[in-house]
């Protein structure tokens, strides 16, 4: 099978599992659960999914700071906001590096925009599997052959981000080039860069400004659980909120797959598995998970606000050139 065919195989996998669960609903008893759901703590969970947004664009402004790019607090929010945004809409989130891109124009070093995404991206990727780790090896004992999976699944994400930072790797070569293809980055700086001087420019951080960072990091997850908890409550659902926020651990991990774009099919199985785990039915799992896809949107579509002004700025610009 060809490398497009591979990939159109993919980005079909999630909808086709989405489909495939669809065969297997009651709707009968969804449309009578939905008509049950209580509307003021699904408005709370799109406040709390807003709040999370916003704390996660103060987090990255903490290391655009520390990289010596210089946002205030509203433009750091609304393109992180916009890098949600057209994220969500691609497989893996790949869509969130169209923050380079703008700042990229706003006259900032490529080079450390970029790394700015992709640091920022790697905390929130190695957060969850430490979290997955922790609750498959503490607390979900039935699944105890699954801490084997998670386990090398990390490994492998580590040993990954090793050899794409090492100048020396195969994969570093191939990677630079995409880079410099997509956002006309300085190669110099990108090829003389590694495993070591990634290090290096963590250990450069500001003491201050590597707490801040962490502390954005924490409210930010813990809005990200309470946006869910939120739906449990308006599902009437006897799960607490530790509960809830294993489960979101897990499908979030499950969701990391670039198989479907927002999750779906993927976030819809995982969440159906982990409800069985305490004897939920599957048309309550759907549900659950079709009101985090919505509320989510919902949420998420703000984006397209700083989206239409940075490229309205964007054109303005090219068309004063």
């Amino acid at each position: 099978m060809s490398a497009k065919k591979t990939k159109i195989f993919l980005h079909l996998l999630g909808p086709a599992v989405f489909i495939y669960i669809l065969t297997q609903i009651d709707f009968g008893f969804l449309k009578e659960k939905l008509l049950k759901v209580n509307i003021y703590f699904l408005i709370l969970s799109v406040v709390f999914i807003a709040v999370q947004i916003a704390l996660r664009g103060l987090k990255w402004r903490t290391l655009l700071t520390g990289l010596g790019i210089n946002l205030n607090k509203s433009d750091a929010i609304n393109l992180y906001w916009l890098g949600t945004f057209i994220g969500t809409a691609t497989p893996g989130r790949l869509g969130e590096l169209v923050k380079v891109y703008f700042l990229k124009e706003k006259g900032y070093d490529a080079f450390r925009s970029f790394f700015s995404v992709f640091f920022d991206r790697l905390t929130d990727v190695l957060t969850l599997l430490f979290l997955g780790f922790f609750i498959f090896l503490f607390f979900i004992k039935g699944i105890g052959s699954y801490i084997i999976i998670v386990g090398l699944l990390s490994v492998l994400f580590l040993i990954f981000v090793f050899f794409l930072l090492d100048n020396r790797s195969f994969l570093h070569k191939r990677f630079s080039k995409l880079v410099e293809k997509l956002f006309s980055i300085d190669l110099e700086k990108y090829n003389k860069f590694s495993f070591l001087k990634l290090w290096q420019g963590i250990k450069g951080l500001k003491k201050t400004q590597i707490i801040i960072f962490f502390i954005y990091l924490i409210f930010s997850w813990l809005f990200y659980f309470a946006s869910r908890y939120m739906i449990s409550l308006a599902l009437e659902l006897e799960l607490s909120f530790l509960e809830v926020s294993m489960i979101s651990v897990l499908t979030a991990v499950a969701t990391m797959l670039p198989i479907s774009m927002a999750g779906i099919g993927t976030r819809d199985a995982a969440v159906i598995y982990l409800f069985g785990l305490f004897s939920l039915n599957k048309e309550t799992a759907l549900l659950f998970s079709l009101l985090i896809l919505s509320l989510e949107l919902l949420a998420i579509s703000f984006g397209l606000i700083p989206y239409l002004k940075e490229s309205r700025l964007v054109n303005q610009a090219k068309k004063e050139e």
